[in-house]
């Protein structure tokens, strides 16, 4: 859209007290005349018609402005159809015969979907960051994927100027908290939905919560001179950018995309911080304002309730309620009451700490315990050689436990016979040992183990076994 061309007769009808209400019946009118949606374009008289209709079911009152159509006496509709005519929003031609026909101006379209697009809710600021640096580390681990960078280029360039849009939305309503209405009423408010509820809650606080540009901001760059310094790695990059369609494919353009990614990043540090100092201002200029605003006794809680009880107490309880209470039921609560001596300080003990030694010292019995409990290939190899001694197989039954490693290596046994992954510690003893529960189903009479008996065979004795036979 050229500036020289632009009708900015367009604003105003948008530009009154009536603005929001205009804007939002206009955004019905282009759904209304959209030429997809109709078999044939509506007549002056249906459109007035529409905004008839919107008029009533909307409860709105369009005011005349001041100066124009002092003199005519229309309904609203037909002033409302004759300033979005007059001003360009609505084109009237006639068709054939006496027949008009009316449709929406290119230029009117335009500003609506631009107007749309400011208020439009943009994906998350938190989630840029990562993606960029999630690209870059991509295309470091496989260089056909160099049109990434393009891509990490064009997404850093766009978050920052997401974060210029930030900073000057918070700037405006910096100003209207401190030199807007006069009613603190209204900038409670304006604080509340406008400053929580669309500005700080849906993008500061995810900002500086998950996508804060000082957690990627070290390894961003430093994959971003990787790739640049790397001439090898370039050289695939000039590759992906050409096998991508990318115009003018070169190295002299992948390292253009670098630096604006740079420099793009470089930016956004200042902005950030000013999103938080901005935060701070109008927290704290709000937090002033609530409390030489909002005056609370601290101790209104007890008040009511001393209140109530004496209610409670009074002889003529039974004739309430009434439509008044006594002034003698209330007169004692609002005497002012002597202020309660203050607590005289006492000695209070002070906690010792422990040695630093004594705490470095359980820590490591702690990690110890630990480490013994974990499993243990060689422990476990060793009890059952020395428990099977040259026979085929032996039961928990006949097992001897002497020592915290052989418990240890027998409450494992457990293990092998429930089965466990290829991965386990223990799984290079199932080539050795078969071990399985006792098909009699019997309890083991061993003293220091509970639970079914095991049987431990050694699976060379069993092949052997198998093989003379």
């Amino acid at each position: 859209m050229n500036f020289s061309s632009l009708n900015t007769h367009l604003f105003r009808p948008i530009a009154g007290d009536n603005g929001p209400h205009m804007l939002a019946l206009l955004v019905e009118l282009d759904a209304f005349l959209d030429p997809a949606q109709l078999i044939d374009e509506p007549t002056p008289s249906q459109v007035r018609v529409f905004i008839r209709d919107y008029i009533a079911n909307h409860n709105l009152r369009i005011e005349i402005e001041s100066g124009e159509s002092n003199e005519s006496k229309s309904a609203p509709e037909q002033y409302t159809y004759s300033r979005l005519r007059d001003t360009g929003w609505l084109r009237e031609e006639r068709e054939s015969g006496y027949r008009y026909v009316v449709w929406m101006s290119q230029d009117g379209r335009r500003l609506l979907n631009f107007l749309q697009s400011m208020s439009a809710e943009h994906p998350s600021l938190g989630i840029v960051c990562l993606s960029v640096r999630s690209n870059l580390a991509e295309v470091v681990k496989d260089p056909t994927s160099g049109s990434l960078i393009r891509k990490a280029a064009d997404d850093m360039e766009s978050f920052l100027n997401r974060m210029r849009a930030l900073v000057g939305n918070i700037r405006e309503i910096h100003h209207q908290l401190n030199h807007g209405s006069s009613q603190v009423h209204g900038r409670f408010e304006f604080y509340f939905n406008e400053y929580l509820g669309e500005l700080f809650l849906p993008n500061i606080e995810k900002l500086a919560l998950k996508g804060n540009p000082k957690l990627h901001g070290n390894k961003i760059l430093k994959l971003a001179n990787k790739i640049r310094f790397d001439s090898d790695l370039l050289e695939e990059c000039v590759k992906a950018y050409k096998r991508s369609d990318i115009a003018n494919s070169s190295k002299d353009l992948v390292e253009n995309d670098l630096d604006r990614l740079s420099k793009a990043f470089e930016g956004i540090e200042p902005l950030f911080a000013k999103t938080q100092d901005y935060a701070r201002r109008i927290t704290r200029r709000i937090h002033e304002q609530i409390k030489y605003t909002v005056h609370t006794p601290s101790n209104i809680g007890q008040q009511i309730q001393f209140l109530l009880e004496k209610i409670g107490q009074d002889d003529s309880v039974d004739k309430l309620p009434s439509l008044s209470i006594g002034e003698e039921l209330i007169s004692g609560s609002r005497l002012a009451k002597p202020k309660t001596k203050p607590i005289e300080p006492s000695e209070s003990s002070r906690r010792q700490q422990k040695p630093l030694w004594e705490k470095r010292a359980y820590n490591q019995l702690k990690q110890e315990h630990i480490d013994f409990q974990k499993c243990n290939l060689e422990r476990v190899d060793k009890y059952l050689e020395d428990s099977l001694r040259g026979r085929t197989q032996v039961t928990t039954d006949e097992l001897t436990i002497k020592s915290p490693d052989e418990m240890m290596a027998a409450l494992h046994l457990r293990l092998l016979a429930q089965g466990i992954s290829k991965t386990h510690v223990l799984h290079p003893l199932q080539e050795k040992y078969q071990v399985s529960f006792d098909d009699e189903e019997a309890w083991t009479t061993l003293e220091a183990m509970a639970g079914r008996r095991l049987v431990i065979r050694r699976i060379k004795d069993i092949e052997d076994a198998s093989y003379g036979k």
